[in-house]
């Protein structure tokens, strides 16, 4: 058998609780991984709230790891121990074949031979997203993983989920000069989207959001201009930015219903404005409804775009990590906190209560 360790697992709201579990022997071509920095994702506190529309309790968290390779197996070609790197996916999907059509073209999603190498039951329920990016180890397929640039460091690869998610949606949004936008929410997603758009050329950029220190993280990246909706009128403030034209594209990183309606009537004004929202964070359960005036967004030549849960391949993952090398994203500048697995509660309650200053927050080992 493999590797015994301690791992967390959310087995009632609001509280982890540690169990013991091994990893079996290795399939041929799966890695196992020490992971040193796992990023805090929104979908994280949705599972540690009890919240999770698509992973019920009992389960896990953490799927945003950056690891060290410790063990492969026997067809493993890719890997050694030793190498530095990104995984993703852990523990919120099953494992890709790596050798049929779908694996091979990098879109592993669609994979038709998928595996789950390991389970975990608490209560006679089978774990969700199990294993966890928070514990000491993890076991994946080595086609999940890609080797760290030698000059980025371990906190920014384990960012790498974001950053290819954001830029596979401002790839998807057309958004690039001549195009303006407004990003909801100035958590990791809207910090990265802000960044990512403002490399595509799109500009001007505009952040509506509640949180003080948050708004002042995205002044610091280098926003045109913030909005906290607590103290004006979004919709007002846009359009007077605007000239009563509104914005081309809304990136909706908020999970928010109040947010995602404001995100639409920022939108292009005229008719063929061809105004798109793109709703990017998880909304959660169960008061997920969204009523909007069909009419409205047809004057507006508008679109609606679902992205949560959409990957971008191993061509945007690598550029992913080829624009950390570069030095064109900022990453180090929203990870706030390295915390260790043991305080992983304290995590969670410091993101969920948005104190201490804290955006981007990590378990590292």
């Amino acid at each position: 058998m493999g590797i015994k360790f301690m791992t967390p697992i959310v087995a009632e709201p609001y509280k982890f609780t540690w169990f013991a579990v091994e990893f079996p022997d290795l399939g041929p071509y799966e890695v196992i991984f020490r992971n040193k920095a796992c990023l805090i994702c929104g979908s994280d506190l949705h599972s540690y709230k009890g919240l999770h529309p698509f992973a019920p309790i009992p389960t896990c968290t953490g799927h945003e790891v950056a690891a060290e390779v410790v063990e492969v197996g026997s067809k493993v070609t890719t890997l050694q121990v030793g190498d530095r790197v990104y995984v993703a996916g852990t523990g919120a999907s099953s494992l890709p074949c790596g050798q049929c059509f779908y694996c091979v073209r990098g879109e592993r999603g669609r994979c038709v031979n998928p595996s789950k190498s390991i389970s975990f039951k608490v209560g006679g329920k089978v774990v969700s997203r199990f294993p966890s990016g928070f514990g000491e180890y993890s076991i994946n397929h080595e086609a999940r993983a890609y080797k760290i640039p030698d000059n980025v460091s371990f906190y920014e690869a384990a960012t790498t989920t974001d950053v290819s998610y954001v830029t596979g949606v401002v790839i998807r949004s057309g958004g690039g000069i001549g195009n303006s936008a407004v990003v909801i929410g100035a958590g990791p997603i809207g910090l990265r989207t802000l960044e990512v758009a403002k490399a595509a050329g799109v500009s001007p950029i505009f952040v509506s959001e509640p949180v003080d220190y948050r708004l002042a993280k995205a002044k610091e990246l280098g926003v045109d201009a913030v909005i906290n909706p607590m103290e004006e009128d979004p919709i007002e403030r846009v359009m007077e930015l605007t000239d009563g034209a509104g914005v081309d594209i809304v990136y909706d990183a908020a999970g928010n219903l109040r947010a995602t309606q404001q995100g639409l009537d920022m939108l292009k004004t005229r008719i063929g404005g061809a105004g798109k929202l793109y709703l990017m964070g998880l909304y959660e359960a169960p008061n997920n409804n969204l009523t909007f005036n069909v009419s409205d967004l047809m004057h507006k030549a508008g679109a609606i775009s679902a992205e949560w849960g959409r990957g971008g391949g191993r061509g945007i993952i690598q550029a992913s990590l080829n624009m950390m090398s570069q030095g064109k994203l900022h990453i180090l500048k929203w990870i706030t906190h390295k915390i260790p697995e043991e305080r992983a509660d304290e995590a969670m309650r410091m993101l969920i209560e948005k104190r201490d200053n804290a955006i981007g927050v990590e378990i590292v080992h």
